[in-house]
């Protein structure tokens, strides 16, 4: 999967992934809402929310990850680009599970016109 044009390696798929991901997911909701950022200058409010990001990112695809993609920059648009496109990679993954779920699954209705059509043929 590639972030920012940087090559990571990382599986939706996989359970112990998911699992660190989700939780690092929450962790960045919690941060952002702390009270702490809202008493900052613009400029520090910046730095601390790629701070967030960056320890997102470190966290879930490896030390140094962060430094790799961004560069060092504290630049809070390409942090929050980079951070939509992980999450939007995860949920195009999920809606792809979905779907394989559901093909394996028929539905409730389809199930229950099998059942009446199989006891039509009983009774005649």
């Amino acid at each position: 999967m590639k972030i920012l044009d940087n090559e990571v390696n990382f599986n939706f798929f996989d359970a112990d992934n998911m699992e660190k991901f989700e939780k690092e997911c929450v962790n960045v909701l919690n941060e952002c809402k702390k009270e702490k950022i809202k008493n900052l200058s613009c400029s520090e409010a910046i730095r601390c929310e790629c701070k967030i990001i960056d320890k997102f990112f470190n966290n879930v695809f490896g030390e140094g990850i962060a430094e790799k993609i961004f560069k060092g920059k504290c630049n809070l648009q390409q942090h929050i680009m980079a951070f939509q496109d992980i999450v939007n990679e995860k949920n195009k993954i999920k809606e792809d599970m979905q779907n394989t779920f559901n093909r394996y699954q028929p539905n409730r209705k389809e199930r229950r016109k099998s059942i009446k059509n199989e006891k039509k043929h009983y009774i005649r």
